[in-house]
């Protein structure tokens, strides 16, 4: 069978009994081969002892449908495009938000890289991973399932303790919701004293070893007082021993000795079995009296449920570690640092508490190098570090992977006190390493509307620091997140206008200066967008930052090769289509492959077509692309180096340039009436063109005068307003047909 994505049954596996138990998976997807694929990968395979029930949708309106009347699916594996471009995070979102679904776990799958900024939606819609479908055959549709299933078992029984914690509490008294131990010791005192009518004094004990956490069957543990009332508030946290009134400590001796209830005439000793309560405590009241049958009674039924209550605490702990804390650092994790934001930003003074944000530099290098455990020891040396700088109260966390939180007043809270962690060198594993980290840091009042808006904001801005290079420091401005929304919906509407072609070109001509022939022209793209005109300044930077740059030039190929096809059928068979090609484009193995099916599709010859590659993206990876743009020259094609001139190309390489033509750029050209410095740079470069044998052509000619100085200086080719503006194709052809008709 055909399988696309490359999966292979896992026969070998045996198939569940139709009685025990599955793992329900959702597949919403609109692609009926990838469903058919995936339903063949997953049909025998089994996760930690369970099949699979494979469910499918083929649209989100079938899914939310389903969703709808079953929400009890371990996984749903959903495109992100279906009947819209965001289908699949919209279902996410209204499954999370309308349905308060929580468990559930999302795997989020896109065919074409970039379709959802990866970082963000991880992070805004509670995703369990996010994966290209050409990815899922290498990565292991097991392994991605696996970690997905075993989440959403991990968040089950949890969520199903704290259900179970939940109704006992509510079906006990006020003091099974207490969460702390000393709190609910010295609230029980309280609650006897007013079961029995009673003034409220007395103690709680514990054995030390419970207490501290010490192995059971430590010698002789030693009971110490977590709570006390009255006269023995003095001896709170100090062992029983230390208490002076010899009667009470000896009848909570024997309590805990014979773990059983003591009386005595003028005071009462409750037990707590450990069976109950975890630990064995012993409580001692002072009742001043000798106790009633009924209240001994009473006794006995409200420590049978105060005893669950100490228990509830103790498991509730547990379940705080386990939702709270970061299992490898032992130190609060996002939900946490979420958590502590919220608290902090209800107070009055929240303006006195400030965010700093904290992510690694090269921590991917660690891991690749040396292995994941030498990254997790990393990891705890800035955890060390951290909690050394920044003691309590101040909260540190790790968000995920080596990016930290670090919550506190701002006058310990701050970039110079972070950046100072970083003085000295990390001892990891015996060895001495230099560290860096790119910070950010921000007020917890600049408007955000909860905790997750506030933490985006701060990532928003470590990624601006992260742009700028290693150790780079960014203080927060509200002025970046506003420029990240902008970007984010332009982006949103960049795959629009790709996916509706909204993109056309528009071609320069360019004029032998001796001949006054036009020998070529330039294609440059410009995007018809339903709120005008945009210029490709604005969009081809955001477009080389994600993949869609790829489908751009695709567009801008196709078009030029038509635009060339066009060309000769009204009788200008040698013009030269000069196309923008970014460094981005040219890291792509299959490029001079896709370049050829455009031409050929068009039928066109390759020497019809220039491509024209700026002096900086040539320094950033000089050998790779000139080794590119020679094989383009190989075949056939020209090549053409815009921007001469502002690279600074080192003179080693500028007899290795794979070119035809050096593009001087616009700024010189428009300086040579007024800036000697820019005409004697000119002619330093068009003397190279000759002693290289290459064509050097002027851009931004505006004017006869600077025309005439580049035709005196022997420049060959003039492209600018003064021949010709940007038009776009039947506007050149008809502009071609009357200079013609003009030289006649």
């Amino acid at each position: 069978m055909d399988d696309e994505l490359g999966f292979l049954p896992e026969s070998d596996l045996p198939a569940g009994s139709a009685s025990s138990p599955v793992w329900r998976v959702l597949a919403v997807d609109d692609d009926p081969k990838f469903q058919r694929s995936l339903a063949f990968a997953l049909a025998n395979m089994e996760l930690m002892e369970r099949s699979i029930e494979l469910v499918q949708a083929y649209s989100m309106a079938e899914a939310a449908a389903l969703l709808g009347q079953d929400p009890h699916f371990a996984v749903v594996l959903v495109d992100v495009v279906m009947e819209t471009e965001d289908a699949g995070l919209r279902l996410i979102k209204a499954v999370r938000e309308i349905l308060g679904v929580s468990e559930t776990r999302f795997i989020l799958l896109t065919g074409q890289p970039g379709m959802a900024p990866a970082e963000s939606v991880m992070q805004d819609y509670d995703l369990s991973d996010y994966v290209l479908k050409s990815d899922l055959a290498t990565r292991g549709i097991r392994n991605i399932l696996t970690a997905a299933v075993r989440n959403y078992h991990q968040l089950k029984t949890i969520s199903a303790a704290r259900r179970g914690l939940q109704l006992i509490v509510e079906s006990s008294n006020r003091l099974l919701g207490i969460r702390n131990l000393s709190q609910i010791a010295s609230a029980t005192l309280s609650e006897i004293a007013t079961l029995i009518n009673v003034p409220d004094e007395g103690l709680v004990c514990v054995n030390r070893a419970a207490a501290v956490g010490l192995a059971e069957g430590t010698d002789e543990p030693e009971p110490i007082t977590i709570a006390a009332s009255g006269r023995f508030r003095p001896y709170i946290n100090r062992a029983l021993r230390e208490l002076p009134d010899s009667e009470v400590q000896t009848i909570l001796y024997q309590a805990l000795l014979e773990k059983a209830f003591v009386g005595a005439p003028e005071g009462q000793v409750l037990f707590f079995s450990k069976s109950a309560a975890i630990s064995e405590f012993a409580i001692y009241v002072a009742t001043g009296r000798q106790l009633t049958e009924t209240e001994m009674e009473l006794l006995h039924v409200f420590a049978a449920n105060v005893s669950r209550g100490f228990g509830n605490v103790a498991l509730i702990s547990k379940l705080d570690r386990v939702a709270y804390q970061d299992e490898l650092l032992g130190i609060p994790n996002r939900s946490a640092i979420l958590r502590e934001l919220a608290r902090l930003n209800k107070l009055k003074d929240a303006s006195m508490f400030r965010l700093v944000l904290l992510d690694l530099d090269h921590f991917s290098g660690f891991n690749n190098l040396f292995g994941s455990g030498f990254g997790d020891a990393v990891l705890q040396a800035v955890a060390e570090r951290l909690s050394v700088s920044f003691p309590q109260p101040t909260v540190i966390g790790r968000l995920h992977s080596d990016l930290f939180a670090i919550i506190g007043h701002a006058d310990s809270v701050n970039l110079h006190a972070a950046q100072q962690m970083f003085e000295q060198p990390f001892e990891i594993n015996q060895s001495s390493h230099n560290l860096t980290a790119c910070l950010t840091a921000m007020s917890l009042t600049v408007g955000a509307e909860d905790a997750s808006s506030l933490l985006r904001s701060a990532v928003t801005t470590l990624r601006i620091a992260k742009a700028h290079g290693a150790g780079s420091v960014q203080p927060f401005d509200p002025e970046f997140e506003r420029q990240a929304s902008e970007r984010f919906a332009l982006m949103q509407k960049l795959v629009t206008a790709i996916r509706e072609q909204q993109f056309i070109l528009h071609y320069q001509p360019q004029v032998d200066l001796q001949t006054d022939e036009v020998v070529g022209v330039e294609a440059l793209i410009r995007w018809q967008s339903d709120q005008g005109m945009i210029s490709p300044g604005v969009f081809i930077p955001l477009a080389e930052q994600s993949a869609y740059i790829h489908c751009i030039g695709d567009i801008v190929v196709n078009h030029a090769c038509q635009a060339v096809q066009r060309l000769n059928s009204e009788g200008f068979e040698k013009m030269l289509v000069s196309v923008n090609y970014s460094a981005r484009q040219l890291e792509r193995a299959d490029v001079f492959d896709r370049l050829r099916v455009a031409y050929e599709a068009a039928g066109i010859e390759r020497k019809r077509l220039c491509l024209e590659v700026t002096e900086t993206a040539m320094m950033q990876s000089f050998h790779q692309v000139a080794a590119l743009l020679e094989q383009h020259r190989t075949l056939g094609g020209t090549v053409a180096i815009d921007d001469f001139g502002t690279g600074m190309s080192s003179l080693e390489y500028l007899l290795e340039l794979p070119a035809d033509h050096l593009k001087i750029d616009i700024a010189f050209v428009s300086r040579l009436d007024k800036d000697e410095r820019s005409r004697s740079l000119v002619r330093m470069i068009i003397a190279l063109g000759k002693r290289l044998d290459i064509s050097v052509v002027a851009e931004g000619v505006e004017t006869e005068q600077q025309a005439n100085w580049l035709r005196d200086n022997g420049c060959n080719i003039g492209q600018g307003w003064l021949f010709g503006r940007p038009m776009p194709l039947e506007d050149l052809i008809q502009w071609l047909h009357n200079r013609k008709q003009g030289e006649r």
